[in-house]
């Protein structure tokens, strides 16, 4: 009876998975109904091992130094990223993103309606900061921040060079900056 139970176990043990719908996140890793194929786990394993992986989700900073009247921003500096605007002088700066081909481009396996989030901190007490779209990009909700604030864009994948920027909401800095 042992026997007939363990070749039983045997013989479905092979087929035990479970059926995929929707492509894995990490390209490569696993084919539609089964199992992830070994090369691919362990390439990925070492890229996690390495510490190579994408570092998409990771909050980055940028300054922009004071000198720069206007100024375009970096994709790279964009997605998932915190923005330091340093200006001088009374006037409005008028700054813009980068392209959105290239904003696309600094996602990695960017995908039509991700998100990412991008906060641009003004940190000049009397002047203000619009922010105007590149090539591809438009600009939603409010998009202009004020002295000493920060403001949170949430950035939305529209197609392979199209991004939507959104002004979500702006948050007053004190000091200490």
């Amino acid at each position: 009876m042992f026997v007939l139970i363990r070749l039983i176990f045997a013989f479905f043990r092979l087929g035990i998975t479970t059926v995929k719908t929707v492509p894995d996140p990490v390209a490569g890793t696993e084919q539609a109904g089964a199992l992830i194929p070994n090369s691919a786990l362990v390439q990925q394993l070492g890229a996690l091992q390495q510490n190579a992986s994408p570092a998409f989700g990771n909050w980055s900073q940028t300054v922009i130094p004071a000198s720069q009247a206007a100024s375009t921003y970096n994709a790279n500096a964009m997605v998932g990223g915190v923005i330091r605007r340093l200006s001088t002088g009374g006037t409005v700066i008028q700054d813009s993103t980068d392209t959105a081909t290239n904003i696309v481009n600094a996602i990695p396996g960017a995908k039509v309606n991700q998100t990412f989030p991008m906060i641009l901190a003004n940190l000049n007490s009397s002047t203000g900061v619009t922010l105007a779209g590149g090539t591809g990009v438009t600009m939603a909700g409010t998009n202009v921040v004020g002295g000493l604030q920060a403001r949170l864009f949430m950035g939305q994948v529209t197609g392979s060079g199209a991004v939507t920027m959104t002004g979500c909401f702006a948050f007053t800095l004190g000091s200490g900056l």
